[in-house]
């Protein structure tokens, strides 16, 4: 889980896109469909852990997770509960501030949970890290772009760099479509393929998929772009709150 961009459109509607950087081997379903605490959810599914990545749901909530909260941190194996599935219990709440502030993360490696919320004060978006210690929580503007990338893959320089990359790109393209934007999610930006938005580091260290999740007046949709076997899935859901 490497890189994530929020790009809003006005009006409540956004998209939410999310490289996976993952090992070329590790089985991943496409997009699936599953009822959690009464409500569909949908997500493509990690088949070692169970869980996911991004997830949307019909009561209007999108996460989207990355590996790492601040800085790059020393695993402390095992974990009792995997990143992923922390990400699909968002939706057992009715709120994300009751999430926030009574999931048990003390079996949790750290990670940057990036959160879309439709309340009635209109679109809300979190930034929830867990550093292994400590939650923290951070409300951010809606009507501003944000971009972020994964403390274990990338340092800070680097991520500064693919902010820089990202800022650029939002001058040259005023209007912003869904096909530019998963333009700029695969296209290279320098020449090293290790610091890339597509990287590759050897070993079968690669993105191997770009998910992006489009939030349009009452409905959602996310596309799967599969890197590793050229495959592209969609799926709409009307019953968007």
């Amino acid at each position: 889980m490497c890189t994530v961009s929020f790009i809003p459109l006005g009006n409540n509607e956004f998209y939410l896109t999310s490289n996976r950087d993952e090992w070329n081997l590790r089985p991943t379903l496409a997009p699936v469909t599953e009822i959690i605490a009464g409500q569909e959810v949908t997500f493509p599914k990690d088949e070692t852990a169970g869980g996911t990545w991004i997830a949307a749901g019909e009561n209007g909530r999108v996460c989207c997770l990355l590996n790492g909260a601040f800085e790059r941190h020393e695993r402390k194996l095992p974990y009792g509960l995997s990143r992923g599935k922390v990400i699909l219990m968002a939706f057992e709440y009715e709120n994300v501030a009751d999430f926030f502030d009574k999931i048990d993360l003390s079996e949790v490696e750290p990670f940057t949970l990036v959160v879309v919320d439709k309340s009635k004060y209109g679109l809300q978006l979190f930034e929830f890290r867990w550093d292994a210690t400590k939650k923290h929580l951070k409300q951010l503007d809606t009507s501003q772009p944000s971009l972020w990338s994964s403390a274990t893959l990338y340092e800070p320089e680097l991520r500064d760099q693919k902010e820089a990359f990202f800022n650029q790109w939002l001058k040259d393209n005023p209007v912003v479509t869904d096909k530019a934007i998963l333009n700029f999610h695969s296209s290279k930006h320098g020449q090293d393929m290790s610091k890339n938005m597509l990287i590759e580091r050897g070993f079968g260290l690669q993105t191997v998929s770009i998910t992006q999740v489009k939030k349009s007046e009452n409905e959602f949709s996310m596309e799967y772009h599969d890197l590793v076997n050229n495959k592209t899935t969609s799926i709409n859901n009307k019953k968007y709150a």
